[in-house]
């Protein structure tokens, strides 16, 4: 399918000297008036960076924030392919699959009450017969994710709120038969008050499945994938703790795992 094609519910297509977009109306006004300030001809991931407030985050690929007037600012995140597959093909896509699956999965995962950003735009900027692509959420204040939040080794107190978060987004995952194939540290993302109560959020739904095995089953598989994503983040030097201390943080996040 092509990013020409007609966009998902609620999106609208333009045409825009990078390429056709997939924009919701509410923000297609706002997004393409900061990009014109910054630089209309290059990607949108290239342009944010010139804003003199953006702020870039950490990930598969570096993901930067776009302030943007009387919003909380929005989130710009390559796609970029993961594992071997990854290594050849990088961010190129053939079709316009990745972005449209990426925005149905957040919206039935918004109808199922488990947060995930709701996307604003998918971004297509052609590559010979390829395309790159960037997707844009609203930015949430103050969050972080999971691997950056250990990285400061945070107190027991604070681990004790965000945890608890993380186990009420893995039971509510577990209850509706989600299963996340890269529920990785860095795809569960802490907002809120983090002296009070913090909400973990999901992150890259794309390769989520529904309702494919029974509520234990999902629960298992869903923290099996981020323990070895804790445990491949400590062996990198880049957690905050060393793979020795994973168990021990491990019976911190699942006491009765």
């Amino acid at each position: 399918m092509s990013p020409h094609s007609p966009p998902p519910r609620g999106f609208q297509l333009c045409s825009l000297p990078t390429g056709p977009a997939w924009i919701r109306p509410a923000l297609r006004q706002p997004i393409l008036t900061a990009w014109q300030k910054l630089n209309p001809k290059i990607p949108l991931r290239h342009a944010a960076r010139r804003h003199p407030e953006h702020r870039l985050f950490p990930g598969r690929a570096p993901v930067v924030l776009l302030p943007i007037p009387r919003t909380s600012g929005v989130i710009v995140r390559p796609c970029v392919h993961g594992g071997l597959y990854g290594q050849f093909t990088g961010d190129l896509y053939l079709k316009a699959h990745r972005a449209r699956r990426e925005i149905e999965r957040a919206s039935l995962l918004s109808e199922r009450k488990i947060p995930t950003p709701q996307i604003q735009a998918a971004l297509f900027y052609p590559v010979g017969p390829f395309w790159r692509i960037d997707i844009v959420t609203p930015y949430l204040p103050e969050s972080r994710d999971l691997a950056s939040f250990l990285s400061t080794r945070p107190k027991p107190e604070a681990r004790t709120r965000v945890f608890a978060a993380v186990r009420r987004l893995f039971q509510l995952c577990a209850s509706q038969g989600v299963l996340h194939p890269d529920m990785n540290a860095r795809n569960i993302l802490l907002a809120g008050s983090f002296r009070k109560n913090p909400q973990a959020w999901l992150l890259d739904v794309d390769t989520i499945v529904f309702g494919t095995a029974s509520h234990a089953q999902v629960e298992k598989a869903n923290r099996d994938r981020l323990l070895r994503s804790l445990m491949k983040r400590a062996r990198c030097g880049d957690l905050g703790f060393s793979e020795k201390e994973i168990p021990s943080l491990w019976r911190q996040l699942f006491p009765r795992s």
